[in-house]
């Protein structure tokens, strides 16, 4: 997650290995929708940088998205 994170500003207290052990069954085009997801998040709050409870309901938004997009077919 680190690598989609460089372009954004985001405060020292974000704990990437948290951050890591949430999204273990992400692929990298989630990951980084978790990043836009906080940014959106933070936009919405008037926050100038991305904190860990942005990242936090980031992961939650994309966990929602893909449980949803699951479609069973027999």
């Amino acid at each position: 997650m680190f690598t989609n994170t460089h372009t954004y500003k985001h405060l020292e207290e974000v704990n990437f290995e948290e951050l890591a052990r949430c999204t273990e069954d992400f692929n990298g085009a989630q990951l980084k929708a978790v990043c836009i997801e906080a940014g959106m998040i933070a936009l919405r709050e008037n926050k100038d940088s991305l904190d860990h409870h942005a990242f936090m309901e980031g992961i939650n938004e994309v966990r929602a998205k893909k449980k949803m997009d699951l479609k069973y077919y027999a």
